[in-house]
């Protein structure tokens, strides 16, 4: 049995953010790779939909910059031939920040022949928000 492309992937990836090695992602990497994290855009540059190798590994240098990865929990993980997804949760340190925030995030994923060809990702951003504030948001009640 091999190995999942997941597994390839996140080892990549964390690679790619905590050490600036890029070298594996750009392997994994679709040409074409169709790529969208949902969140906050305005406060994080680094989310929204990308297209292309390249893009991706922009994204990538922007968020290692932004951000360091000190561990993530796979809280749930769902695995077929060429597709995967999983629920988790990162602590993650902001560059501008000695305090680590939590950040839980699903993302689902597309390989073919090895290489990603589609991400999706989702993230609490609500409780990012407030993290990255340092405080609670109020917001009003809705009738």
């Amino acid at each position: 049995m091999t190995e999942h492309s997941l597994w390839r992937f996140s080892r990549a990836i964390h690679r790619a953010i905590n050490e600036g090695q890029t070298d594996q992602l750009e392997e994994m990497l679709d040409d074409d790779v169709d790529w969208a994290i949902y969140g906050p855009i305005d406060m994080f540059a680094f989310l929204g939909a990308r297209r292309g190798k390249q893009a991706v590994l922009e994204v990538i240098k922007q968020i290692a910059q932004a951000v360091s990865v000190h561990k993530f929990d796979r809280e749930s993980v769902m695995l077929s031939e060429n597709a995967a997804s999983s629920l988790m949760r990162y602590s993650v340190t902001p560059a501008k920040a000695s305090k680590p925030i939590s950040v839980r995030l699903a993302h689902f994923a597309r390989f073919e022949a090895g290489r990603l060809v589609s991400l999706r990702a989702v993230m609490d951003t609500f409780d990012l928000v407030e993290q990255t504030l340092g405080r609670q948001i109020h917001l009003p009640k809705i009738a």
